[in-house]
């Protein structure tokens, strides 16, 4: 196995947290890196109201979060560095009940997608918030 490969949790898909805007529930999907207990890469995939009102329409929104921590059991309470973006929006629902199945299917094509992770596993800002 190769210490560059990112591989998935043994969780698969998972309910994501609370995302501010989402319209629907979020599907989220976390990988690890091979020899770097404690690097993961989490992917998110949630509805968003791209219209404003209530009716839409709806698109599906992407965020990737990279993540170290002390303990892989606790990566939130235990966190040392992390990092978000939003990756994009794909796709276009007519309902929010359309655009949740949608984020679905997306997580499961991210859950695919470990071999397009390319970060290195270390932290890109040190403690003082310096770019390394």
């Amino acid at each position: 196995m190769s210490e560059t490969q990112w591989l998935p949790d043994a969780a698969g898909i998972t309910c994501g947290g609370e995302i501010e805007d989402q319209a629907g529930k979020s599907y989220a999907v976390r990988f690890l890196r091979a020899g770097r207990p404690g690097t993961m890469i989490t992917r998110t995939a949630y509805p968003v109201n791209a219209g404003g009102d209530h009716d839409g329409p709806f698109v599906v929104r992407v965020e990737n979060e990279w993540l170290v921590c002390g303990n892989p059991s606790d990566p939130g309470g235990t966190e040392i560095w992390s990092d978000r973006r939003d990756e994009g929006e794909v796709g276009s629902s007519g309902t929010a009940a359309e655009a949740e199945d949608a984020a679905r299917d997306v997580a499961g094509e991210l859950l695919r997608d470990a071999g397009s992770l390319t970060w290195d596993g270390l932290p890109q800002w040190d403690n003082n918030g310096a770019e390394q």
